[in-house]
């Protein structure tokens, strides 16, 4: 009974947040731009016969990965070493 309260109020308050959210208009694509997406993937598969794209993608997946960990790494050894008592 307690956790049911507990959630309500959670629950409550969460709504109350979202209120300006839920009041947004929907928004929808310009067709014009949908159009553009669909032919400049018509242009992009014809490539994929002999450029193997989904792999290409994969890999720049991959990499923007691991350089992303990098700097997620290095910007945290730079706040370690800037805490007077650490270095």
């Amino acid at each position: 009974m307690i956790t049911t309260a507990f959630l309500n109020i959670i629950y409550g308050l969460l709504q109350l947040i979202a209120i300006p959210l839920s009041n947004l208009p929907d928004v929808t694509m310009n067709s014009a731009f949908a159009t553009s997406i669909t032919t400049a993937n018509g242009y992009i598969s014809s490539f994929n016969t002999f450029i193997p794209l989904d792999t290409i993608g994969a890999i720049l997946v991959l990499l923007l990965a691991i350089e992303g960990g990098v700097l997620t790494y290095k910007l945290i050894m730079w706040i370690i070493r800037r805490i007077p008592t650490q270095s």
